[in-house]
This record gives structure tokens, sequence and C-alpha cells, in this order.
């Protein structure tokens, strides 16, 4: 709590120490520009204070402009020293030494017995603490008491005048009272030791207390930030009333993404290789999500739920959902080169992006809640998102509404989504322009024509499961991404099948791989894209697809 006072006054304490002295600096400089001011004044004008000696006025107006030009030079050398940066240890003892001699010789002057000078100092102790370390207020308290012990010792020895700033002083039988004197001196000591000890106290159990809160919020930030997105846990932290239970309705822009094949992928996978595998992807997906300011909601598996629009609001959500999902497949790219080099297999991902009304909030129990969005663009989105292949972004009509005029459409497909009462319209998008200008760069390879068709049995998909009838068909041309089917009639656009060779070797014949029709041509060609391939089948590919390309090019395969 007195941190938070202290901040509110004005004084951060986290300021650096050189901020600090010109502190001091800017407040001493006008204090003795005052002095100097009304001692000139008094010179002139005896006759207003008549107990002043002018003589001794004179000559602390001297000391006091010697004190003025000290402390301008300690300011220039401070402003100066402040460019640099770094610790300054001995300008600080300087700048603090300045101001506590400068307060025992104006109460040698002005004398202890006739002027309550004592009483400030407790104050400047105090104010000296806000901005220094114990150590370093320590160090000018002793050399400010050890002037005013000084002067009084050799005021009582006859060696200087007591308090000459006065003409007149109080006296019994012509000497200055003695219990008066000595009270004076012990008060100093007294009461500047215990207002040191309890405002050292304090400002420590303080400082270490706010340490201790630094350490913790910066603690939750890392633990916290591992579980929810940064704009969540800001919000969180900034507005405390917002971790309770209960929603709002937001229109916000949502994107699903989800890798293809990985089901398929991870049951020939360590479950320690799976973890790395998706540890060093949703790396490099969560940076791009962070980098536009999106909200991660949840890690579902191999799948990522990301909100654009809450908790924070978002003016353009639409626009920054989608060039955030394409820079996200742009980013596959870095994704498969580290696995390439870690010898692990490659992944394709697949995007949907839907903008609709949605509730935002805190939903759960009181003891364990989660910020999450509901409602049925959420699950609009992950039907989007179902109809995709590796390398693609799909949106929804809304997005297009929204910022249409930004988007390059590649395709436009209708589709009869699960729990959909009518066939909806879905497009693939390759770039955005605007302030964006970002594009997908892959592209898909050449499919190969091949001398011999393979035969294949392939079996149309419901959801995640076949029904185990199986049509036989012929595969014409192949690429490492895809096939071109012929004699498939059973199929159309976007549908998942399972397929296996049915003629070569065991090791091939007894292998699924899966693929989703993503074009059919009039004269019945149906175009696959693979969604999740052995690594024994889609080595033979690469071997058929290698052995096509240097019969394309052999004058670049001789050479």
């Amino acid at each position: 709590m007195l941190r938070k006072w202290l901040e509110q006054i004005g004084i951060p304490l986290e300021w650096r120490d050189i901020d600090r002295a010109l502190i001091i600096q800017a407040i001493q400089v006008p204090a003795i520009l005052v002095l100097l001011i009304r001692g000139r004044y008094l010179v002139a004008h005896p006759e207003i204070e008549p107990y002043f000696d002018r003589n001794t006025l004179a000559l602390l107006i001297r000391v006091v402009g010697s004190f003025l030009l000290i402390t301008v030079v300690l300011t220039l050398i401070g402003l100066r020293l402040r460019r640099t940066g770094g610790a300054h240890r001995l300008y600080l003892h300087a700048v603090n030494q300045t101001w506590w001699i400068a307060f025992g010789i104006s109460a040698y002057f002005h004398g202890l017995a006739t002027t309550p000078l004592w009483a400030v100092l407790p104050f400047l102790g105090f104010f000296c603490l806000l901005l220094f370390d114990a150590r370093l207020t320590a160090a000018g308290v002793i050399s400010s008491l050890l002037v005013v012990y000084t002067t009084t010792v050799a005021e009582r020895l006859g060696w200087v005048p007591y308090g000459p700033f006065f003409r007149e002083w109080p006296v019994v039988d012509g000497r200055i009272a003695d219990a008066w004197l000595w009270s004076s001196m012990l008060w100093p000591a007294a009461l500047s030791g215990v207002t040191f000890v309890v405002f050292w106290f304090i400002l420590e159990r303080s400082r270490e207390q706010a340490r201790r809160v630094a350490q913790m919020t910066e603690l939750l930030k890392q633990m916290f930030g591992r579980y929810m997105s940064t704009e969540v846990m800001k919000t969180l932290l900034d507005e405390p009333g917002r971790a309770k239970l209960g929603g709002e309705r937001r229109r916000v822009t949502i994107v699903m993404t989800d890798l293809r094949g990985f089901t398929m992928l991870a049951e020939r996978l360590p479950p320690e290789e799976v973890i790395a595998l998706l540890n060093s992807y949703f790396e490099v997906m969560v940076e791009v999500c962070v980098r536009h300011n999106g909200t991660i909601n949840e890690f579902i598996g191999d799948a990522l739920l990301v909100t654009f629009g809450a908790p924070a609001p978002m003016a353009d959500h639409s626009a920054v959902a989608v060039a955030c999902a394409i820079e996200m497949q742009n980013a596959m790219r870095q994704v498969n080169e580290l696995n390439a080099r870690q010898r692990r297999p490659e992944l394709a991902m697949g995007i949907g992006v839907n903008t609709a009304e949605v509730i935002v909030g805190n939903i759960g129990s009181e003891k364990r809640s989660a910020f999450t969005v509901v409602g049925s663009g959420v699950n609009m989105t992950s039907r989007i998102e179902s109809f995709t292949v590796g390398g693609q972004v799909l949106v929804s009509q809304s997005v297009v509404d929204e910022i249409g005029p930004l988007l390059r459409i590649d395709d436009r497909l209708e589709v009869h989504a699960k729990g959909a009462a009518s066939p909806i319209t879905i497009y693939a998008v390759g770039g955005i322009a605007g302030g964006y200008n970002v594009a997908l760069e892959h592209s898909d390879d050449d499919l190969i024509a091949l001398e011999r068709e393979l035969d294949v049995r392939y079996f149309p998909m419901s959801g995640k499961h076949d029904d185990g009838v199986g049509y036989d068909a012929a595969v014409r041309r192949v690429s490492r991404t895809g096939m071109e089917l012929a004699r498939a009639s059973q199929i159309g656009i976007l549908y998942d099948v399972r397929l296996r060779l049915t003629h070569g070797s065991a090791q091939l014949t007894c292998r699924d791989f899966y693929a989703k029709v993503v074009a059919v041509d009039p004269t019945g060609q149906v175009r696959l894209r693979f969604t999740s391939t052995p690594p024994e089948v889609l080595t033979y590919f690469e071997g058929i697809v290698g052995w096509g390309e240097r019969r394309r090019s052999p004058g670049k395969a001789a050479s």
C-alpha cells in the first residue's frame, strides 16, 4: 500500500539512481534561490528583522551562493551522466552530501536552541530513503550531525559564536541555557535515529513486498502464458473482474487449424516423438497468432482454436484473421524444414475461418474455469475446417461479406456441412490485399503421367469411418501431394477416401493411405490431395515422381 501511495504522489521507486539525484537537485536549486533572494532582501532592509546580524547575513549569503554554484554544477554533471546510463555512485554521494551538509551549516548559523531546524531532519531522512538506499541516507545523516555537533561543541569551548545569524538569543546569567542547548543536541540524534530506523523498516518491507509481488507476477505470467494468450492474461491482470464466470455476445472471427492425417501418424510414432512434433509445430503457429494479436482459446490435440476480436475488441478482426491464417500456412515451410533436419515426418495443415456472433467469457466452475467462445459460429468453423486439405485456407460467406474486395478467391464451393439445414458456400482464399499483402506461398506439385496405370481400391468415408465397401479405380497421374483417379464414380468433391494399392509388394498393399477429393472434371477424372500417407507408400510415390521428372528433363538429370 505504501508503494502504491508513493507512486500516486509521483515518486516512482523504479527510477534510475541518476534520476533520483536530479530530483534532489530540482528541489534544492529553487530552495537555495529563495534563500539567496530573501537574504539579499534582508540586507537591503535591516529594519524588518532588527535581530539579524548584517555581517553574518552577508557571509551566509556568500555561503548560500557557493552552494547554489555547486548545486548547478552537479545538476549539469547529472544531466550529462544521465545520457551515458549506468551507475554513478560517486555522483550520488556528492549530491547527497551537499544536501545534508547544507542543512548542518544552516543549523549552525541559526542555532539549534533558537530555531527548531532539527525537526526537519527526520523528513529529510525519510525523503532521502524514498529516493536512495539506507547506506546512502545514513552517510548523509552522519555528515549533517557531525557539522551540528562540531559547531555546538566549538561554541561551548568559545571557539565560534552561537547562532551568529542572530544578534540576540536565549541566555541565562549571560550564557545559553544548558538544558535547552544539550536537549537541542540530543533531540536531533534521538528523533532522527528512531525515525530513520522506522522509515527504513517500513520502506524495506514495502520494497521486499514489491519484489515478491513482481516475482510472483512474473511467475504467473510464465505459468499462465502457457495456458492462455497474452491478451487474455493482460486483460485479467488489468481487470480482475473479468475472471468472474459469465459471458457476453460479441461478433468475432474464429480460426481453427488441424493437421491432416495426424491421428494415423501419431499411431506410428512413440508418444515422446508425438509430443516433440506437436511442440515444435505449435511453437511456430502460436508465434504467428500472437504477432497478429489473436487469442489462443484452446489446444485440441493437434488442432488450434484462435479468436480475433475477444477479449479485446478489434475493428478489422476478419481481415487480421485471414492474414494470420495465410501466414500460418506459409510458416508450415519453416515447421517442415525443422522436421526434415530432425528426421521427423512432414506435416500438412488445413485452416477454417468464420466470422460470427458468439458468446465470449469465462465458462466452468468457481474452482476452475476457462476463457473461451461458445456458439454455432464455433461449430461452423470446425465444419469448414473439416473440408480443407493440407496447405488450404477456407473461409465462410460471412468473412467474404466483411472483406471480400481484399481477398483473392481461388475457388468457390457449395458443401453440405454436418448439422446444416442447407448447403453452405465456402471459399478457398489464396491471398489478402490492403495493408496485409500476403499470399499463400505453396502450390500443388505437377502431376506426373504414369506409363502404366496403378490399380487402387478406394473406400468413401463418412466422418472418421467408412462402411468397408470398396471400389476399384486406376491412378493415371501422381505427384508428391496427390494423385488423379480414373473410373472413380462413387465419390464427389471434398469427399474423404481411404485408399490401398492392389498390386505390389506385401509391404505396400497392406498399407492404407487417405486423401480428399479436391476436383472432379467433366470427363470423370478425380483429383485427390493426400491427407495421410504412410512412409512406405509415400516413398513409393516419391520414387515414381522422381523417375517421371528425370524422364521429362533428361538433360537436367544427366548434368
